[in-house]
């Protein structure tokens, strides 16, 4: 039973109109757990290079303990290593929730040190104290339900070849309009208007928030290869992820994202 899944409910291709919340990183917010100890949970929630993460664990009689550490922060690093966010991890106690609010009636406590280890797009590790205590724990993000990518897109898939002494290394940028199904874990994405044309097949699956796409392209060019879009964040304005592929022979990686073409609701 996912119990920590309901303690925590309260918490293509034009790059600014994926609904990312923070230019730092890939985004870390989400509800965060070990599937292996399903009943306890981490919730992070990121702007920038900050991280308000809140904790509920249980105490040595077994009751419900929450925890919270609302400035951990974490520094710019190379973009193949993990990005380590630490503060001080406070226990909290305040008025009773059935009646009025003082907010001067709030004390915190720190009890300790906190630090995620964010390896994106999906896992991390979480080491804490509490009044001196240490634990350390892998985490991953979780997952109740999949995102649907369907719909019509107009935006652009820029790439760099990586590693290719062939090709120069210069970014390629294709522009064009994308059309993509979606029946459960099986997804095409159609681009047009954009010679060569191309075709993407293949299997959707979902971390948290984030979700990903393995399989094959196929280009009225006779281009063809493996690829993956990941970290793809989606919302009712567009969608953006991570493009890792082959172009020209060569292994290429970059983004790929869009701006709905298919209106929802001008207001939302």
């Amino acid at each position: 039973m996912r119990v920590s899944a309901l303690l925590f409910c309260c918490s293509l291709l034009l790059p600014s109109a994926a609904p990312a919340a923070t230019s730092f990183s890939t985004d870390a917010s989400d509800l965060w757990w070990n599937p292996d100890e399903s009943g306890w949970g981490l919730n992070l929630v990121q702007q920038g290079n900050l991280i308000f993460a809140t904790l509920y664990v249980y105490g040595a009689d077994g009751r419900a303990r929450w925890f919270v550490a609302s400035d951990m922060q974490a520094q710019q690093v190379a973009a193949d290593r993990p990005y380590n966010f630490t503060g001080t991890l406070y226990e909290t106690t305040g008025p009773v929730f059935s009646g009025p609010f003082n907010p001067g009636a709030v004390t915190r406590r720190a009890v300790g040190n906190v630090a995620f280890e964010y390896t994106p797009p999906a896992t991390g590790s979480l080491t804490y104290t509490i009044d001196g205590t240490a634990v350390t724990k892998r985490v991953q993000r979780q997952t109740w339900r999949a995102n649907d990518l369907a719909g019509t897109y107009r935006g652009y898939r820029i790439t760099r070849p990586v590693d290719c002494p062939a090709a120069p290394n210069f970014v390629t940028t294709r522009q064009a309009d994308l059309t993509i199904t979606q029946i459960g874990t099986s997804i095409t994405m159609t681009q047009q208007d954009n010679l060569p044309n191309c075709t993407y097949t293949g299997t959707y699956s979902q971390d948290g928030h984030l979700g990903s796409v393995t399989g094959t392209f196929s280009c009225t060019d006779n281009s063809s290869g493996p690829f993956s879009l990941t970290g793809i964040e989606v919302g009712v304005r567009g969608y953006l992820g991570r493009f890792s592929g082959t172009d020209g022979g060569c292994q290429v990686q970059g983004h790929m994202g869009g701006v709905r073409a298919d209106v929802r609701d001008a207001a939302q």
